[in-house]
């Protein structure tokens, strides 16, 4: 819904009617009540986004409506219109939960102001809600994708960090997953009632970049037609997220240094000063302190950022996930597309655990929406998989795990394969038991010895 959903109420009829006509003409849903009882009534039903009600009514107040709201429905933002005498009691309204006041004639212009930053806001509430639900239900302590040590020692370290206010960094490769370990710190924190704003530093140039943090104000530049929210502000009381930090430029880091040291900060064109209760949690797939070293990231900035350092493991260090992440992905595929799961044959296993990942879990992710389709039936097969021909194993991981490692460096997949089967016939003379001893059927070795043009 692009606007919110609004009941005006005041005992004055043409008030309400003049409101209504206007908000509705300006493209807002809105109705009205003369009689709060009724208006209380009419919330039981629900679907009501904003209450924007007078503060002095007869038989039930604003301030009353205002409680009775509240118990109806806890998450409805309320605006209270009030006469100049009445200031004080707005301003009492607001600590019992108002969003904003207005004063009598009521300027539309301002109105819709309020409206716009109230659902802003909202909106951002909700997306978290939608998100804390998604955690609450995949990545709970059992659910959490990931077995082994090193995801195991990332998940206590989320969950021992969340409950602090200190200042996050988090360095991992391209597709690990910062901004769902970033989420995770928020989602288990005392902020995961409010808003969760992320930021990606690589994806603007500078002067963008400052406008759509710090927020700028009417005339700023070219293009700014009015007043704009930076993230700061729309974080406010939450968390703000900014991903690929080393992407930034030395004068804007200049600008959150300050924010982190006072919690202030100016919009562009403006001289106002703002004050921000945001949470910084930054990421990087660069090594900062290398950056800093050459002289591309500020030496204090680094150390304001880096209070607590959360490294992500590449896939490639934890390949025994891989079967946990695998089933994941097809659940969540069979889930979305209303579809029976797919099951993958052993050797796909083998594969997936034999490959380097350098774009990590976003690869594998990739990898295996591509299987999905290819796939005939309900089985994924190796041939499904899509694998890119030129990427090698020589990890380090890998290497534990396959006899003879060495041996295969700088071959693909498909070499590899070949003289993984034509060893372990060499070594046991027998099909069934180099079956079993690669782990796969009987079948798939007479399929690729005819393949390739020969027979044990």
């Amino acid at each position: 819904m692009d606007k919110p959903r609004i009941l005006v109420v005041d005992d004055e009829s043409r008030a309400v009617a003049g409101l209504v006509s206007l908000l509705q003409h300006d493209g807002y849903p809105a109705e009205g009540f003369s009689e709060p009882g009724k208006a209380l009534e009419r919330l039981r039903q629900g679907e009501i986004d904003v209450l924007l009600t007078d503060l002095k009514m007869p038989g039930m107040s604003g301030l009353e409506l205002l409680q009775q709201a509240k118990k109806v429905m806890p998450g409805i933002a309320v605006v209270m219109i009030t006469g100049q005498g009445s200031v004080n009691d707005a301003v009492t309204a607001m600590k019992q939960g108002a969003e904003d006041y207005l004063t009598k004639p009521v300027n539309i212009d301002e109105l819709e102001i309020i409206l716009e930053r109230i659902w802003d806001k909202n909106s951002l509430l909700r997306q978290n809600q939608a998100w804390r639900t998604s955690w609450q239900k995949q990545f709970s302590r059992e659910g959490f994708i990931g077995r082994t040590p090193q995801m195991e020692r990332l998940f206590r370290t989320i969950q021992e960090v969340a409950a602090t206010s200190a200042t996050v960094l988090i360095e991992g490769e391209t597709g690990t997953g910062k901004e769902l370990v970033a989420s995770s710190l928020h989602a288990l924190s005392p902020r995961a009632d409010q808003p969760f704003v992320a930021v990606n530093c690589a994806a603007l140039t500078e002067g963008l970049l400052e406008s759509e943090l710090f927020g700028h104000v009417r005339g700023a530049f070219t293009g700014a037609i009015k007043d704009k929210r930076g993230k700061f502000s729309l974080a406010d009381g939450g968390t703000l997220f900014l991903d690929e930090i080393g992407e930034m430029s030395l004068s804007i880091q200049a600008k959150i240094l300050r924010v982190l040291v006072s919690g202030e900060y100016q919009r562009v064109g403006g001289e106002r000063t703002h004050h921000a209760d945001v949470r910084v949690i930054a990421a990087t797939n660069k090594k900062l302190r290398e950056e800093v070293r050459h002289g591309r990231f500020r030496e204090d900035l680094y150390y304001r950022l880096n209070v607590v350092l959360i490294t992500i493991p590449p896939l490639r260090e934890r390949l025994d996930d891989i079967p946990l992440l695998v089933k994941y992905f097809i659940d969540q595929a069979a889930s979305r597309e209303r579809q029976s799961p797919f099951y993958p044959d052993h050797e796909v296993y083998q594969l997936l655990q034999n490959y380097s990942w350098p774009g990590n879990v976003r690869e594998l992710e990739n990898v295996i929406e591509r299987a999905l389709i290819y796939a005939k039936g309900r089985s994924i097969q190796a041939a499904d998989l899509s694998l890119p021909a030129q990427e090698t194993v020589p990890t380090a991981a890998t290497a534990s795990r396959t006899p003879s490692s060495d041996d295969y460096e700088g071959m693909t997949l498909k070499e590899m394969e070949k003289r993984m089967i034509l060893r372990a016939l060499e070594r046991t003379k027998n099909k069934r038991q180099a079956a079993r001893e690669l782990g796969i059927s009987v079948r798939k070795i007479e399929y690729k010895l005819k393949e390739w043009g020969g027979s044990k």
